[in-house]
C-alpha cells in the first residue's frame, strides 16, 4: 500500500533541514519554489514572539521549499504550527525556477494573530536564515520582513504607505 503524501511549501523555520528531518523524519525536499502574489511578514503567536506568515500584496514574491509529507508528517506539522488556532491550511499555487506549477499545502496565520506585528526572536531568526543558506535561497527578502516588521512597529500607520526615503519633490517653478 502506498501511504498518501502532500506537497507542502515552507517559508519560515521548515524550510531549515535540520529543524524538519528532526520534526518530520518523513519530508522529502522537492525543491525551491516560490509564490507570487505575497509578502513574508512577521506576526505574534500569542507570547509576545513574531512567528513568519504570508500576506497578500501585489507585485511582491515569497521564496521557499517545497517539501513532501507524509500524513504523520502533517500531523506533526499541524502540531507544531499550533493549527487550526495559530495557524489554518490553504491550498496555493507555486512555481519553480523553470516554471512549472504546482498546487501545494501552505499555512497561513489566523486572525487576530496576523494583524499582531512581532518580531522574531534571534534564534527562530537564526533557523530561517539557516534554512534559506541551506536551499540556496537568499536570505535578503527575510531580513527586508524583519526591518519592514521592525518599521512599522515604530512609525505611524498613516505614514507607513508613504515612501519615507523618497526626496522631497521639487516645485516646477521655484519662488525666489
Amino acid at each position: 500500500m502506498i501511504e498518501e503524501t502532500t506537497l507542502y511549501f515552507a517559508y519560515g523555520s521548515n524550510m531549515n533541514l535540520h529543524q524538519m528531518k528532526y520534526r518530520c523524519p518523513d519530508a522529502q525536499v522537492v525543491g525551491n519554489v516560490h509564490l507570487e502574489g505575497c509578502r513574508l511578514a512577521f506576526r505574534g503567536n500569542g507570547s509576545g514572539c513574531g512567528v513568519a506568515t504570508i500576506l497578500p500584496e501585489s507585485g511582491s514574491r515569497v521564496e521557499g521549499v517545497m517539501w513532501r509529507v507524509s500524513g504523520q508528517d502533517e500531523q506533526i506539522l499541524d502540531c507544531y504550527e499550533g493549527y487550526p488556532r495559530l495557524y489554518g491550511k490553504e491550498t496555493i499555487r507555486v512555481q519553480d525556477r523553470q516554471g512549472r506549477s504546482y498546487e501545494v499545502m501552505v499555512y497561513t496565520m489566523q486572525p487576530p494573530y496576523k494583524e499582531c506585528l512581532a518580531m522574531p526572536s534571534p534564534s527562530y531568526l537564526r533557523g530561517i536564515l539557516e534554512g534559506c543558506q541551506q536551499n540556496g535561497l537568499a536570505v535578503r527578502p527575510v531580513l527586508e520582513a524583519v526591518q519592514r516588521t521592525q518599521m512599522e512597529q515604530t512609525v505611524p500607520k498613516q505614514y507607513q504607505q508613504e515612501s519615507l526615503f523618497k526626496p522631497p519633490r521639487r516645485k516646477s517653478n521655484p519662488e525666489r
